[in-house]
C-alpha cells in the first residue's frame, strides 16, 4: 500500500477497533467502514486484514491469536476482490483468499485460520441455494462456519462489501444469512452505509472526502450540465446532450495532450435505468445514440471507438477499455458498471432519465471521480468530472444503489438434460376477451367528458392565436371581457392553463460532490421540444394512463381519441398546445376522466 496518510490512519483504526470488538463477549459486533468511491476501500481492507492477522499473533492483549474471514459482495464483485487480494497476498502468503469450491467439504471441513472465503451474495440469499442448503456431508456454508467457530474455536469475521446493497427488500434476507453465520464481528464497508447499520454499529471508521481530495486521489467536484447551449438546428434534446458531452470529452482530450499526458478520456452514456432488462424506450434511445455517434461523429464498434456493456450485448474491447490510452472514446451501458468498475480515465457521464426522475446513483456518478494518475493537473478542467442529463427539476438527489436494481446470476443449462416435448394447443379468443380499447371507446370517452365537465353541444374558444403558438401574453382589460377569457374562466377548475409552450428547463452548471443527499437547483437552461419529442412524450403519457392492463395497440387508440375529443368539445386543433395540456399540465384531472371508460384502472 502506498504511503497515503488517510489510508494509513484508517487501517490503524480498523485494526484497533476490530481487536476491541473481538474482545467483547457474544457475537455479531458491528464495525462500519465508510470511505468515498475512489479512496481505495479494497486496498485499505486488504492491508487491514494483513495487519490484523499479524497483531493477533503478536499482541499479548489480543483476545485470539488467529481468526478466519468471509468476504460477502454483490453481483460478482466478490470475484474482483478475490483476484485483487490473491495478487496482493501472492508474495507474503500471510492470508489465503479462497472460494467455496476450494474449501474442505468433508464432515470435518472448516475455514482455516487466515483464510478469506469470498462469497457472492446471490449464491447464498435463498434457502435452496447450493452453498447454504443442507447436505449429507453437512457441507453447507452454515455448517462450515459453525464447525469453524464452535468445534475449532476460530472466530469468524465477516466483511460485507458495498453494504448499502443489503438494505431495502434484501434487509430481511441479509439479516437471516448473517444470523445463520453468526460471526464474531461484522465489518460493513461502503461509501454510503445504511442508516440502520450505522445506528446499531458499536464502532465506525470514516474517511472524509476532503482528505481523499487533498491526496489527489479523486476529483475536486462534479459539474452537472456545464454551459448548456441548445440549438434547434442540432436535433432532439438527446442528440444535443450527446453533442455537448462529446465536445467536453474532446476538450479534456486536448487538455491532456497539452499537459503531455497520454490519457484518452472516456465518455460513459447510461440508458434510462429502471432495471437491467431493455425496454422499448431503452432500445429507442439506444438506436438514437448509436445512429448519432456513427453518422455525425464517426464513432462505432467497428472502428473501436465505441464499447457496449449491456446484459445481452458486450463488445470485445471491454477487455482493454480501462487502459489509459485505449482508443475507445464512448462506453454505452445501462447499469452493469454502476458498482465496482474501475476505469480512472472515465471523465464524462451522460445519463438519460425519464423526465419525471430527479435522482442519480452515487455509485454511477462515482465512476468518473477517480484521478487517472492520482494527482491533480495544472489545467483545473482535468480535476473535475462532468455529468450531462435531461433532468428538469428544482431539486436533484444523489441516492444509493440497491440490489433491487441489479441483475441476479444468469442461469446455465446443466449437462445431460433431456428435452421435453410439449403438445401445442390453440385457443381462439373472441375480441371480448382481449384487453383492447375498441372502436366505441371514443364515444364512451366523450360521454364521460360531457357528464363530468358539463360540456355539450358547444365549442368555446379557450386560446388566442398567440397562445396556440406558445407565446405568453399579459391579460389586458380588453381581454377580460372577451369570449375566450370568459370561456376559460368557466372551465379553469377542469383545465390547467399554466403550461403554454413546449419548452422545458434543464438543470445547468450545478456543482455536486457525488455524495448522497439533495441539492437545490439555481440555474436552468431553456430547451424547446421538437415535434418528434413532443409526440413521443404524449404517447408515453397515454401508455402510462393505460398501464399494463391493456394491449399496446390501445395506446394509439387512446392518443387519437383524446385529441379528437378535445377538438370536438373545444375550439382546439391538433397543435402543440393541446398535447402540452394533455400530458404535462392536466394529468391528475384527465386521469379521473380517462379512468372511467377504460375499466376503473387506478391511473395514479
Amino acid at each position: 500500500m502506498k504511503n497515503i496518510l488517510y489510508q494509513q490512519k484508517a487501517v490503524s483504526e480498523l485494526v484497533e477497533k476490530t481487536i476491541g470488538l473481538l474482545s467483547l463477549s457474544g457475537n455479531r459486533h458491528t464495525l462500519i467502514f465508510k470511505a468515498p468511491t475512489g479512496s481505495g476501500k479494497t486496498v485499505m481492507a486488504s492491508e487491514m486484514l494483513m495487519r490484523l492477522n499479524d497483531e493477533l499473533a503478536e499482541r499479548p492483549d489480543a483476545p485470539f491469536t488467529e481468526v478466519a474471514y468471509i468476504w460477502i459482495a454483490p453481483n460478482k464483485l466478490h470475484e474482483q476482490s478475490y483476484f485483487k487480494m490473491k495478487n496482493h497476498f501472492t508474495e507474503t502468503k500471510i492470508l489465503r483468499p479462497v472460494i467455496y469450491d476450494e474449501l474442505d467439504h468433508s464432515i470435518e471441513g472448516y475455514i482455516r485460520p487466515g483464510e478469506i472465503l469470498f462469497v457472492n451474495w446471490e449464491s447464498i440469499n435463498k434457502d435452496n441455494a447450493v452453498m447454504v442448503r443442507e447436505t449429507e456431508l453437512s457441507a453447507s456454508l452454515y455448517d462450515i462456519t459453525r464447525r469453524t467457530q464452535e468445534d475449532n474455536g476460530i472466530p469468524v469475521i465477516v466483511i460485507i462489501d458495498e453494504e448499502h446493497m443489503f438494505g431495502s427488500r434484501n434487509a430481511k434476507k441479509s439479516e437471516k444469512v448473517l444470523g445463520n453465520i453468526c460471526p464474531k464481528v461484522e465489518i460493513r464497508i461502503s461509501a454510503t452505509p445504511l442508516p440502520e447499520s450505522t445506528a446499531k454499529a458499536e464502532e465506525q471508521v470514516t474517511v472524509p472526502r476532503e482528505r481523499v481530495i487533498a491526496e489527489q486521489m479523486i476529483k475536486e467536484s462534479v459539474i452537472l450540465n456545464p454551459a448548456l447551449e441548445f440549438n434547434p438546428m442540432l436535433g432532439t434534446l438527446n442528440q444535443q446532450l450527446i453533442s455537448l458531452a462529446l465536445k467536453k470529452r474532446e476538450e479534456l482530450a486536448e487538455a491532456y495532450r497539452k499537459e503531455g499526458v497520454d490519457i484518452n478520456p472516456l465518455l460513459l452514456i447510461q440508458l434510462p435505468n429502471d432495471g437491467e432488462t431493455m425496454t422499448g424506450d431503452d432500445n429507442s434511445v439506444k438506436e438514437e445514440v448509436l445512429t448519432y455517434l456513427d453518422s455525425i461523429k464517426g464513432i462505432n464498434v467497428a472502428n473501436g471507438k465505441l464499447a457496449i456493456w449491456l446484459s445481452n450485448e458486450k463488445t470485445d474491447n471491454l477487455q482493454t477499455i480501462a487502459n489509459p490510452d485505449d482508443i475507445a472514446e464512448v462506453l454505452l451501458f445501462k447499469q452493469a458498471i454502476a458498482l465496482g468498475w474501475d476505469c480512472p480515465r472515465a471523465a464524462v457521464l451522460l445519463i438519460f432519465r425519464k423526465i419525471e426522475s430527479f435522482t442519480f446513483s452515487a455509485q454511477t456518478v462515482g465512476r468518473i471521480l477517480r484521478m487517472p494518475e492520482q494527482r491533480f493537473y495544472q489545467n483545473d478542467m482535468l480535476n473535475r468530472g462532468y455529468v450531462y442529463t435531461n433532468l428538469s427539476k428544482d431539486i436533484i438527489e444523489i441516492v444509493k444503489d440497491d440490489m433491487d436494481y441489479l441483475s441476479s446470476l444468469h442461469a446455465v443449462r446443466r449437462m445431460n438434460l433431456n428435452n421435453v416435448s410439449l403438445v401445442s394447443e390453440y385457443n381462439e379468443r373472441t375480441s371480448a376477451d382481449r384487453n383492447r380499447l375498441g372502436s366505441d371507446f371514443k364515444k364512451v370517452l366523450i360521454d364521460t367528458f360531457e357528464r363530468n365537465w358539463l360540456v355539450k353541444d358547444f365549442m368555446p374558444s379557450l386560446f388566442t392565436a398567440a397562445e396556440l403558438d406558445g407565446i405568453t401574453e399579459e391579460v389586458s382589460d380588453e381581454d377580460r371581457v372577451s369570449q375566450t377569457y370568459k370561456n376559460r374562466k368557466a372551465v379553469e377548475d377542469k383545465i390547467n392553463f399554466n403550461v403554454r409552450s413546449i419548452g422545458i428547463e434543464i438543470v445547468e452548471d450545478l456543482s455536486i460532490t457525488g455524495e448522497v443527499g439533495q441539492t437545490m437547483i439555481r440555474n436552468k437552461a431553456k430547451y424547446v421540444r421538437t415535434m418528434q419529442e413532443l409526440d413521443a412524450a404524449y404517447m408515453a403519457f397515454c401508455a402510462k394512463e393505460l398501464g399494463n392492463g391493456y394491449e399496446k395497440v390501445s395506446i394509439k387508440t387512446l392518443a387519437v381519441a383524446l385529441l379528437e375529443v378535445m377538438e370536438d368539445l373545444f375550439e382546439l386543433f391538433e397543435s402543440d398546445a393541446i398535447k402540452v395540456i394533455l400530458y404535462r399540465a392536466n394529468r391528475p384531472k384527465f386521469a379521473d376522466i380517462i379512468e372511467k371508460p377504460i375499466g376503473g384502472i387506478n391511473l395514479n
